[in-house]
């Protein structure tokens, strides 16, 4: 389980029951933070962004793992390097996942998330052009 930046706000902001969710969801769950993320939220904290003090201290609680890029395209570059669901309020973000065979946890009200599972991707293979034969 990987969680974007504004999923980290959620609880904060809102008191969304987060972990409660994920559990309901997935029981069991190893959730991670990508170090971007981390990274992320660094700057929001340095900037005094209301509350990302709060939602960096969330991340902590839970592993990291690396990512080489930066905002939208490490969430995909991690999610599907572990093979993890994502949780994002991000509805963009869940498109391209979605797009990209990885399923999300969307926030569905003010109290749950949502699973919204991934396309899988083709395994159809294209058909070969005609040559002389």
């Amino acid at each position: 389980m990987l969680l974007d930046t504004n999923a980290l706000f959620l609880p904060v902001r809102t008191g969304f029951p987060l972990e409660a969710e994920i559990d309901r969801l997935v029981p069991g769950a190893r959730v991670l933070v990508a170090s971007s993320t981390l990274r992320e939220l660094d700057r929001l904290v340095t900037r005094a962004t209301p509350d990302a003090g709060a939602a960096r201290t969330l991340a902590d609680r839970f592993g990291s793992t690396p990512a080489v890029r930066e905002g939208d395209a490490a969430v995909l570059e991690v999610a599907r390097r572990e093979s993890a669901l994502v949780v994002t309020a991000d509805r963009e973000l869940q498109t391209r996942l979605r797009a990209g065979g990885i399923t999300v946890l969307a926030p569905r009200d003010r109290h749950r998330l949502e699973m919204r599972l991934g396309r899988p991707r083709s395994t159809r293979r294209r058909a070969r052009p005609r040559g002389n034969r």
